[in-house]
């Protein structure tokens, strides 16, 4: 498959171009009415030109994978947005065509400050367009090529609102796939704006995406993207902590010759300590970084609500020194000598208001609020705790990373520190799937350090499925259910047994099991037995369940349970007869012989012949001979050497009938009389 942007030849059905990282569509023949212009599709759109009758171009922004994307003013509504003109590969492709249309009716209801709006897909003449939001400003990733590695508190303030974003995108469903910092646009005022959501996904229908469909740039790609698996929100977190690596360090985490060496990185090695590159990290941040990056799913940040908590909570631990605060341009600057005297007043005026709503609000409403513990949070109150009136939570686990909850409220992840009023709270310590839940009331007194240390156990947990599904499950002799099944169990060493019935196969295994979630999955096999079929005498035909299999002797595979069995012989009594197959079976029947019921036949012949009957001779006619005969078709020969004439005459006849032939061997003429 040739690369359409760098001419790479690829392997046929590659979803990304070996030597640049291309997206590949597989071409489609397109009909073509003979009738039509036929319009070859733009490459580019020239720089005051107007397009589509409307779009007037004002500039070229940049260039991707996908398209090149425009500056334009839209004459319509007089407003200026962004166009992607898609490039005409893509436009070829219907599927992919299908897939935009799809997914943009996801992308259109995100309506997000930290989000850029998508309009419309597009058709002019034989181009495909996409209409967007204009964001001006500068993309992440060119900032990160001009000036390196980004301060801490420049990171996380980028890092918090692209959060914010997702956390957005993501509870209405829908996953950008392709996170990376040149999707990333950042304005003057230093706000944070996600660009194209057009290769977005719905979680909550079912898209033209399909998996086994590579989406993403491999820099940045989940490890279930690398292996074209279903991805969803926690796909973006992996992306978002590959950035903030990036940002914080000034390089990839995984960096290679090809795309394809980068992918394979991403789902097989573990990021380096971001702190090695960075010493100024610190090691919580460092741990929240590398969360994001898990292999595993179940190991990251569940959902972008979370992380940005601990992002928010890290942010407060950093210096004022340090931390990031951007420049907002004032239309008119306030000259300083005027500032001062206006600035001691407003603070007076504050100082007094303050104290007045201590006296009357706060003092007056304390004891309604001794029975409510609530957490202390400075940087987010209008009115700060004063370190007389608080105290310190300080909270420990081993294994360290685990979630915090103070009164059901996520507060961060261990070890963590936290300034709060004095009470009594209640503490949850999570470290899901692979350890324990731990709950615990936590005391905090006036001006003291309140700290507690946890170990957590353990949590062991066996998912077992079948196929067929509905086989019974039992752990060490208790029965827990029918597949497919989740067990939390006490330990990390269990017997196994399934079952399914007499007709498929049992498992019966020990297992060892690692902290967390353990999948066990079996096929089990349906059992088969043959059976094997003789009869005296052989060949009598044999039917089982109404369908002919064959003569004896015979053999019949792939059989478990009840049937009904069929045995018959001409001349000879039928045998039916129900057999249950349990076990490979052998049957020998012996078939007993019908009494023949016995006809006669009168035989004359002029001027003579000697006959035989069904190839057995009776003598010479005339004289006229009467010959018994059993019931049924037989065969009479009438043979003259004088004459030499042979005449073949068939004849039925049933039981206690009577017939007459009469032969004329000089003219061949023939008769047959039925006398009685």
């Amino acid at each position: 498959m040739i690369c359409p942007k760098c001419r790479f030849d690829n392997p046929a059905g590659t979803s990304f171009c070996g030597k640049c990282g291309a997206h590949l569509f597989p071409p489609e023949k397109v009909p073509i009415s003979t009738t039509e212009t036929i319009m070859a599709p733009k490459h580019e759109l020239s720089v005051g030109t107007t397009f589509a009758g409307r779009y007037h171009i004002i500039e070229e922004l940049g260039k991707g994978g996908m398209g090149k994307v425009y500056k334009v003013v839209d004459s319509e509504i007089k407003e200026s947005m962004a166009l992607k003109l898609l490039n005409p590969e893509i436009a070829a492709d219907k599927t992919t065509l299908d897939r935009f249309r799809n997914e943009l009716k996801y992308a259109r209801k995100i309506t997000h400050k930290n989000i850029c709006r998508m309009y419309d897909l597009n058709k002019e003449k034989e181009n495909y367009y996409i209409t967007m939001e204009y964001m001006p400003g500068e993309d992440l990733k060119s900032s990160l090529r001009r000036v390196g590695q980004l301060s801490i508190g420049k990171a996380l303030f980028i890092a918090k609102q692209i959060c914010e974003g997702l956390a957005e995108a993501h509870r209405l469903g829908v996953v950008h796939r392709d996170l990376k910092p040149q999707n990333i646009m950042i304005d003057k005022e230093g706000n944070v704006h996600i660009l194209d959501f057009g290769i977005a996904r719905s979680l909550k229908a079912k898209g033209v995406t399909v998996t086994g469909m590579m989406i993403g740039t491999p820099d940045y790609m989940s490890p279930e993207q690398v292996e074209a698996k279903e991805v969803d929100q926690r796909s973006d977190i992996y992306s978002l902590g590959v950035i903030l690596y990036e940002m914080l360090t000034g390089r990839l985490p995984f960096e290679g010759d090809t795309p394809l060496s980068i992918a394979v990185k991403q789902k097989t090695e573990k990021p380096p300590d971001p702190r090695d590159l960075n010493p100024k990290i610190s090691e919580e941040l460092s741990r929240v970084i590398l969360r994001c990056m898990a292999k595993e799913r179940n190991r990251r940040y569940q959902k972008a609500e979370r992380l940005l908590i601990d992002l928010q909570n890290i942010d407060k631990g950093i210096p004022t020194t340090d931390k990031f605060l951007p420049e907002i341009e004032s239309k008119k600057a306030i000259p300083r000598k005027h500032l001062v005297p206006w600035a001691i007043v407003l603070i007076a005026i504050i100082t007094i208001a303050g104290y007045l709503f201590y006296d009357r609000v706060l003092r007056g409403g304390q004891e309604e609020q001794e029975n409510s513990a609530m957490i202390a949070e400075p940087t987010a109150k209008n009115t700060p705790i004063s370190a007389s009136q608080s105290g310190f939570m300080e909270i420990n686990s081993v294994p360290e990373g685990a979630d915090v909850y103070i009164n059901n409220k996520y507060e961060g992840i261990t070890p963590i520190k936290h300034e709060i009023l004095p009470g009594t709270y209640k503490i949850r310590i999570k470290k899901d799937p692979d350890y324990k839940e731990i709950a615990d009331d936590m005391e905090v007194n006036v001006g003291k350090t309140s700290s507690k240390n946890y170990t957590l156990d353990a949590a062991y947990f066996l998912e077992v499925k079948t196929t067929p599904e509905g086989a019974d499950v039992s752990i060490d002799g208790n029965y827990k259910g029918k597949t497919p099944i989740r067990i939390e169990l006490t330990g990390s060493t269990c017997r196994l047994k399934i079952e399914k019935g007499k007709e498929w196969s049992n498992i019966n295994e020990s297992l060892a099991l690692k902290p967390g979630i353990n999948s066990f999955e079996r096929s089990l096999k349906r059992i088969m037995y043959s059976l094997s079929i003789k009869t005296n005498p052989p060949e009598a035909r044999v039917s089982i369940g109404g369908e002919p299999i064959g003569i004896t002797p015979l053999k019949k595979m792939d059989l478990f349970g009840n049937y009904y069995v069929k045995i018959e012989k001409e001349g000879h009594e039928t045998i039916e007869e129900r057999i249950t197959i349990m076990s490979n079976t052998e049957k020998t029947y012996d078939l007993i012989k019908l009494e023949s019921k016995v006809g006669k036949l009168i035989l004359k012949v002029h001027p003579y012949a000697n006959v035989f009957i069904d190839g057995k001779e009776i003598g010479e006619v005339p004289p006229t001979k009467i010959q018994e005969i059993k019931e049924g078709k037989h065969t009479i020969d009438f043979i003259s050497k004088k004459l030499n004439k042979k005449i073949t005459v068939e004849v039925e006849i049933s039981g206690e009938e009577t017939k007459e032939i009469r032969m004329n061997m000089q003219t061949g003429k023939k008769e047959i009389l039925k006398i009685n």
